[in-house]
Formats: C-alpha cells, sequence, structure tokens
C-alpha cells in the first residue's frame, strides 16, 4: 500500500504540473511545426523509391523500412472486413486490435463472436477501443469479451481521473496485427455503414502486409495498449516538456505487460534489409506528447519527392501550412496533383474550413474532386506508381498534432500502381470542383470560412 501511496503522490504533482500546462495540451501545433512554418524550412525534396529518400524517411520519422512478404490493398469494408475476419479466425499465437468507431451492430457482433472464438483456442487477445469512437450501449459486449479470456480496453475513458489533461487526444488508429506475421492498416473501423462497397457504404481503404512489418504495427499497438483504461500512472501527457518527468518519477511504480516477443529491442533495432527491387514497408505513427509529427513529416516529404502524379483520397482536408505549401510546390514543377474529398460528410464544419484553402489550390493547377455518396473515408497517397500511404490519418492538424495515428507506408510499383487505378475508377463517380464553382459558393459559406479560423487547428 505504501508504494501505491507513494505513486498517487508522485501522480497528483505530476498533474499539477499538467494542469500548469494545460493550455499546451490542446495546442494544435508542434515547437518545430512552428518554427519550420516560420523559417519556410525547406523539407528533402528526393524522388520517392530513391535511396535519399527512403534515407530521409529513417531521419524524420525513426521508422524502419522492411521487406515486403505479400502486400495487399482492400477496398471497403466488402473486402476488409472479410480478410480481417480471416486472419482473426487463423491466428495461433497472438490478436492484437485497435480501432476508434465500434458501432452496436451485426458487424460488431460478428467481429466480437470471432475474437471470443480465438480467445477460446488459447490465441492471446486484445482489444483496444476509444472512448470517443465506442458505441455506450457495448460497454456489456465488453464485459462478455473478458469473461471470454479477451482482454479488453477503452482509450482515455471519460470521467476518468485526469481525461480533463488529455481529453483532447484520441486514438484514431485502425490496427489488426494477427501472430506478429501479418497486419492490416488504413482507416476502416467497425460499422454495418462501412459493410458496402463504397457507394452503397462509406467508402474507405486499408492495406494488408505480412511479414517484419507486423511485428512493428505490434509495437505500435503495445505504446497504446498500456495508455489504455482507467487511472493516472503510467499514463503519457501531451505536453512534450512535462511527459519524460512524469515518466521518469513512475517508472518503478508501472507494469509494462506487453508481450516479451513485442518488446524485444533487438527485433527493432536490426533492419531487415531487402533484396534489389523487393516492396518494403514502414510502420509510421504518431503521438500528441512528441515534439514533431511524424505523420505530418511522412505527408510533406511524399509531395515533396513527386515528380509525375499525386493522387490523395482524404476524409477532412484542413492541411496545415507547410504541408500546403509543398502542395503547391509539386503544382509548380509540373506533378499533376489531384484531390479527392468528400462532397458528404459527417462533419461538416471540417468540409467548411478547408474549402477556404481551394481558392489557392485550383489557381495553381490542384484538381479537386468530390465524393456525392455517402462519406468518403479513404486516408490514401499514391505517387508517381512507386510509393503509396495508407493509414488513419487525415490531413488536418487533427490527426498531425493531436491524435494517435498509424499508417503504412509501402514502396512498391505494382500496390502503388493499382491506387492510381482505384483513385481513376472513384473519380468516375465524382465531381470535378472548378474555379469558377467555388467562386460561385454560398455567401454563408465565404462569411463562415474567417469566422471558423480559429477552430481550424482543432480539425
Amino acid at each position: 500500500m505504501a508504494l501505491w501511496h507513494k505513486a498517487a503522490s508522485i501522480t497528483v504533482l505530476s498533474l499539477g504540473l499538467a494542469l500548469a500546462g494545460l493550455g499546451c495540451t490542446a495546442f494544435p501545433m508542434k515547437s518545430q511545426q512552428v518554427w519550420r512554418s516560420f523559417v519556410e524550412y525547406e523539407y528533402p525534396s528526393a524522388p520517392v523509391g530513391s535511396a535519399e529518400f527512403e534515407a530521409a524517411l529513417d531521419r524524420y520519422t525513426g521508422s524502419v523500412a522492411r521487406p515486403v512478404e505479400e502486400s495487399r490493398l482492400l477496398q471497403n469494408g466488402a473486402e476488409a472486413y472479410p480478410a480481417m475476419l480471416e486472419l482473426i479466425d487463423g491466428a495461433r499465437e497472438s490478436i492484437s486490435f485497435e480501432t476508434y468507431i465500434i458501432e452496436n451492430d451485426d458487424t460488431t457482433d460478428r467481429f466480437f463472436a470471432a475474437l471470443k472464438a480465438a480467445a477460446a483456442r488459447g490465441v492471446r487477445v486484445r482489444v483496444l477501443v476509444d472512448a470517443a469512437g465506442f458505441h455506450r450501449g457495448l460497454i456489456a459486449q465488453l464485459n462478455e469479451l473478458s469473461e471470454a479470456g479477451v482482454e479488453a480496453r477503452v482509450f482515455n475513458p471519460f470521467f476518468a481521473s485526469w481525461t480533463i489533461v488529455r481529453g483532447n487526444n484520441r486514438d484514431h488508429r485502425k490496427i489488426l496485427a494477427v501472430d506478429s506475421r501479418h497486419a492490416i492498416l488504413g482507416g476502416i473501423n467497425l460499422s454495418d455503414i462501412q459493410t458496402g462497397d463504397g457507394i452503397s457504404g462509406w467508402r474507405d481503404t486499408a492495406l494488408f502486409v505480412s511479414g517484419p512489418a507486423a511485428l512493428d504495427a505490434e509495437r505500435v499497438f503495445d505504446q497504446t495498449w498500456r495508455q489504455g483504461g482507467r487511472g493516472w500512472v503510467g499514463k503519457t501527457l501531451p505536453v512534450v516538456c512535462l511527459n519524460p518527468v512524469k515518466q521518469a518519477l513512475e517508472r518503478p511504480f508501472v507494469d509494462d505487460d506487453a508481450p516479451a516477443e513485442s518488446r524485444s529491442g533487438e527485433a527493432l533495432a536490426s533492419p531487415l534489409l531487402p533484396t534489389d527491387g523487393q516492396a518494403t514497408v514502414r510502420v509510421i505513427a504518431s503521438t500528441p506528447d512528441a515534439r514533431n509529427s511524424t505523420t505530418y513529416d511522412m505527408a510533406i516529404l511524399g509531395v515533396a519527392g513527386a515528380r509525375e502524379r499525386l493522387d490523395i483520397a482524404v476524409a477532412y482536408f484542413v492541411p496545415p501550412l507547410n504541408l500546403r505549401r509543398a502542395l503547391l510546390d509539386a503544382a509548380g514543377r509540373g506533378v499533376r496533383v489531384r484531390l479527392l474529398l468528400p462532397g458528404v460528410t459527417d462533419v461538416r464544419m471540417v468540409r467548411e474550413m478547408g474549402m477556404r484553402f481551394f481558392g489557392e489550390l485550383l489557381q495553381a493547377g490542384i484538381e479537386i474532386y468530390e465524393w456525392p455518396y455517402l462519406i468518403l473515408h479513404a486516408k490514401t497517397m499514391a505517387v508517381d506508381g512507386r510509393w503509396l500511404v495508407v493509414g488513419s490519418a487525415n490531413m488536418d492538424s487533427r490527426s498531425y498534432f493531436l491524435n494517435y495515428e498509424a499508417c503504412l507506408a509501402l514502396s512498391s510499383p505494382e500496390v502503388a500502381g493499382q491506387a492510381h487505378e482505384q483513385f481513376d475508377r472513384d473519380l468516375l463517380h465524382a465531381s470535378r470542383v472548378t474555379l469558377e464553382s467555388w467562386r460561385a459558393r454560398s455567401v454563408k459559406q465565404k462569411i463562415l470560412e474567417p469566422l471558423l479560423i480559429p477552430a481550424a487547428g482543432q480539425y
């Protein structure tokens, strides 16, 4: 008991320090990005797929390029859900499942049944959901998962002892890692509305990979897993200057229950170099407690590395300054830049915020299209038929600086080419935004755009 009293005292002290800096926890920008925006920092612009580009990703994201045994694009729930359930049904050792939205519906019932069946055959099953995206009516089902041997945690639960400190920082990652050999990442949640083909349901994309990168995905899951549940001790503060102090003070009282094979520093430290021409993939994850956003740097490096074509589909588009500059620079050097954005959205304010940037983008020659059905929820970027990003991060400050996000960055001409082809097919259903139609937008929209500027950093 004495140890826990000490831990509580230490945590209260840390919490007090955190509250003193609470303004920083909701600040939608990292100090390094503020400086880079101010000095008009120039990112490396090596072509995607080159050794120089890979070296820049090493430096800016801290990730490792892993050889790929197999990779496959999964379009919409129609393709992603069967692939995910097949992995769960075939698991023999471990399942790590992390997602944002879980609805109380038939899709969730199917997944929960598969997870319970896996636990019954001796697989270690862990499920992590975010409190903001988690359907309240599922509390009873989470208890049923636990009774069936599934370990389940809620990230940043509301009414917890210190939600006020990091309540603005959500776990937006979507990760399924199985047996440390297979992983699926993307934007797809669990919901009946995502079971369709992108027109009858939400339009979304995930990426399946097999190989050592799955262990990297599991390690990212482990980091968030330790943040789940209630309490103060062991939880990360989204304040760069205070978090290391809190971690050091609490280290003696934190029980690290991540699997030993996922904590292996040796497995991470030595890159597995591919043979010439073999596809490689990186797991790139960002957290709100870091000095900089790795997913943001990844996006800018990808845009800066484009030489021919750049196809971006994203659900929420309110790009921070350095990313807008990169997009404009790409168009200026002759890259064909195409954006596919939602015409219908579940967060209308975000669409209205992003529209204020359309004018300068269109004038620079960037093509903008809007998806007219339900909701475009994908987060993909295909570059020059060589490099592809699929993940949970949108192109906005919330994803880059406030949320926990995770993406796969794949170097593969075959799969990147398939992503470009899918983009072309999507545009057959989309409506093009022209400079004239943008200028003719409603008076209400024109009035809203400057009024929404103060809130833009939260989206």
